[in-house]
């Protein structure tokens, strides 16, 4: 009797303590957006408001690409990538934050502020993973349950970085080597309470949100519904499993490119410099795309089939080109702005509940780039409307299945 009680106390405990990260974490996203966004409007707003310049757009990208250069010369490879940072948390069941936080700040700062087009889940994996580490090294429980904690927390930070309280337990759908808890029914329960506890902070945190955003629950009360639909869904979907190939062969391509080139300095200026050249046609190419996929969805249909493929195509390339030639960030965020675009190019052709159809066509894209169809699904829950979610899931798990399929095949055969 006493060691059961002692679980449920252990129990009760880490669900607190889970509380109190989701919470820590929810509040160290925010204000770092809050810092990064305050100075991309200094940078994009405030300064060419005052001072009128021809070709600015080039101007801060070079200036950015000296600054990129000179962080990466002497302080590393910062940020730390989100892939390198749920690397060391499931070899080390913990991130590294002595003297590294602030780095990771730094950099990322730098590169969101001068107009990469990049994301900041990099910077925000590494520091919201150094702090769930902290925690955890001052908490007084035993290493088991710690460990067991720590392990739950990788989850949180997931959920935290992209603002998708699913996308945290989707890790343990899409990773071949799940996370071991020792008891079952704890594991469950200690997962569906962080999910929960995320669902709740996602949504506090809402009420507090001073601009719309797109990613967000929501229940569409005008779709049109339209046979034709079904029809072309199945075109969508090869549509978008297309472009997700393109976007994967972008990426080796200027990865081989970039490794050609010496000096870290010399890429990071050319990086900039091609930040520049696409800010002069288009703000669209510039940033992760997050906060502009609400202006796209508004404006989309008002291009034509050909400006919105170059516009998915080059949020691609400037997107590899950027993170490959030293400005270091997060690809998801373009990934899905890209994706979309071409969703909306597709749409434009077969306008047929054009919501349903660019969502097939992005989650197809995303979980071919991702190769994460539970994570691919657990985001784009909160960027369409719900009642495309059965249609999404579909999407994502059968190109999941199809990507596995040919990846296995091509294995055999190249033995």
């Amino acid at each position: 009797m006493l060691e059961k009680g002692r679980r449920h106390e252990i129990f009760c405990v880490i669900c607190g303590i889970q509380l109190c990260i989701r919470s820590d974490s929810w509040c160290c996203r925010s204000f770092f957006l809050l810092v990064a966004n305050f100075f991309i409007d200094l940078v994009w707003q405030d300064i060419p408001g005052m001072v009128s310049l021809p070709f600015y757009p080039m101007i801060v990208g070079v200036v950015g690409g000296v600054l990129v250069g000179l962080l990466q010369k002497h302080l590393g490879r910062y940020p730390t990538t989100i892939e390198e940072t749920l690397g060391e948390f499931k070899k080390n069941n913990r991130v590294s934050y002595k003297g590294r936080i602030g780095k990771n700040i730094l950099a990322a700062l730098v590169v969101l502020m001068f107009g990469a087009s990049l994301g900041p889940e990099a910077a925000l994996a590494g520091v919201v993973g150094g702090m769930i580490t902290w925690m955890g090294d001052h908490l007084k429980i035993t290493f088991e349950h710690k460990d067991e904690l720590l392990k739950l927390s990788i989850g949180t930070m997931l959920a935290t970085i992209f603002r998708a309280p699913f996308a945290g337990i989707s890790e343990v759908f899409d990773n071949k080597h799940p996370f071991k808890l020792k008891n079952k029914a704890r594991k469950i329960g200690l997962y569906a309470i962080s999910t929960l506890f995320g669902i709740v902070g996602f949504l506090f945190i809402e009420q507090f949100s001073p601009e719309e955003s797109v990613f967000a629950l929501h229940f569409s009360t005008t779709i049109q519904w339209e046979w034709q639909a079904l029809l072309f869904a199945p075109l969508g979907w090869l549509v978008g499993g297309i472009f997700g190939w393109i976007f994967l062969k972008i990426e080796k391509l200027t990865n081989k490119i970039a490794e050609k080139i010496n000096g870290i300095m010399i890429k990071a200026v050319l990086a900039g410099i091609g930040i520049g050249v696409f800010g002069l046609v288009s703000p669209y190419f510039l940033f992760s795309g997050e906060h502009q996929l609400l202006p796209l969805s508004k404006e989309a249909l008002q291009f034509s089939f050909f400006n919105l493929v170059l516009l998915g195509i080059g949020k691609a390339i400037l997107t590899n080109f950027c993170f490959a030639f030293g400005w270091r960030g997060g690809k998801i965020f373009p990934a899905i702005f890209s994706s979309t675009a071409i969703g909306f190019a597709f749409v434009s052709l077969f306008p047929y509940t054009p919501g349903l159809l660019v969502g097939v066509v992005v989650a197809a894209s995303l979980t071919m780039i991702l190769g994460q169809p539970y994570l691919s699904m657990s985001l784009l829950l909160f960027l369409f409307p719900i009642q495309f979610f059965p249609v999404i899931l579909l999407s994502s798990l059968g190109l999941g299945k199809v990507k596995n399929f040919v990846e296995a095949k091509y294995a055999e055969t190249s033995k």
